[in-house]
């Protein structure tokens, strides 16, 4: 062989080897980049503000588990609360915020915090849960 084709063959090995160490670099040592959700909200005009939330990357039970823990921070006001915050009350999944929802859409506005047992499916166990992570 020639000294050029000698020459290519080693710049070839040597960037296959350098694309394999960056491949393998990526797939096992750079940490997981965070994930960012766009959850919408409205507003009083009537538009939707948009509002990013991190996601970590944590399992979706765990995660489900730390929104829930951080939600209880503040209380929860059932008259203006989204389907989404809604959920992360314990005991409050998406059928039961819909419903929930639907109860303040048919009968007006929540007068207290008592009145959200007439919606179907919140007995005095889950509304035990709820009454003090809730106001009107």
């Amino acid at each position: 062989m020639d000294e050029d084709t000698l020459q290519t063959r080693y710049l070839i090995v040597i960037a296959a080897f350098l694309c394999a160490l960056i491949i393998g670099y990526n797939a096992f040592y750079v940490p997981e980049a965070m994930n960012v959700t766009v959850a919408a909200d409205s507003t009083s005009s009537g538009e939707e503000a948009y509002t990013p939330q991190a996601v970590s990357g944590l399992p979706p039970k765990e995660r489900e588990m730390q929104s829930k823990a951080e939600s209880r921070v503040g209380k929860v006001n059932i008259n203006t609360a989204t389907a989404q915050q809604l959920c992360e009350l314990d005991g409050i999944g998406s059928v039961m915020s819909k419903r929930i929802i639907d109860y303040r859409q048919q009968k007006g506005k929540f007068k207290s915090i008592e009145e959200l047992k007439n919606v179907s499916g919140i007995g005095e166990k889950t509304f035990a849960k709820l009454k003090d992570h809730i106001t009107v």
